[in-house]
């Protein structure tokens, strides 16, 4: 199904790309994972891929999670049985790192999901420059992302989120996309005051511009 994913993107990219990134290129595409790159979330998808072969996971959760939610992604990631290939893809999300990635911009993934999962998907995606993930010790999300982020790209960045979480790291972000965002979260984007872009997460080819800063 990735593949299939991709494909469509492509083909939609090379016929129509409404979504426009005005930031200069030198900037890079940072996309979250959990609901935006992807629909739902890594972490319980992982879970549920173990529960059918051994339900008695649920037991040794408990004391992970004890440990840390970075440890418990951790360990359910070692043990993951995902089907990738009936992963599914947010669509338009997808054709617009294609599209950024072939004018010439670096394309960054970014997530609290666990690095052995993150780094998984995206060597099946083969579009991201460089990935960074919660590492079993770090749950990378929030402040913590956007402080990796800050450090990393100094010269300012492109972010795509979808949560509340996200909101910590568009505040530092020169440009916002949105995707699949509930109204609360896509209204506190827009306050930030910044040149923002909603995506579906679904269609491809969905009609998206920046809207601009208000001046007045």
């Amino acid at each position: 199904m990735i593949e299939f994913a991709i494909n469509r993107a492509r083909a939609a990219d090379a016929h129509r790309v409404d979504a426009v990134i005005d930031p200069p290129l030198s900037m890079p595409l940072v996309l979250d994972l959990d609901g935006t790159l992807i629909k739902g979330d890594l972490l319980y998808i992982s879970l549920f891929s173990i529960l059918r072969r051994n339900p008695l996971i649920l037991f040794s959760c408990a004391a992970w999670l004890w440990r840390g939610r970075p440890a418990l992604k951790r360990q359910l990631a070692l043990r993951n049985r995902i089907d990738w290939d009936r992963l599914r893809l947010h669509q338009d999300v997808v054709a617009l790192a294609q599209r950024e990635k072939a004018l010439g911009r670096t394309i960054v993934l970014a997530t609290a999901a666990d690095a052995i999962l993150a780094g998984q998907l995206a060597s099946r995606l083969n579009i991201f420059d460089q990935v960074f993930a919660s590492d079993g010790e770090r749950n990378l999300k929030g402040r913590a992302k956007a402080c990796l982020l800050r450090k990393r790209y100094p010269q300012g960045f492109i972010y795509a989120g979808d949560s509340k979480s996200d909101l910590s790291v568009w505040k530092h972000a020169d440009g916002v996309i949105v995707v699949n965002a509930s109204q609360s979260v896509a209204e506190a984007a827009r306050l930030l005051g910044r040149p923002m872009l909603e995506l579906s997460g679904i269609a491809v080819g969905r009609s998206g511009r920046w809207s601009p800063i208000d001046q007045s």
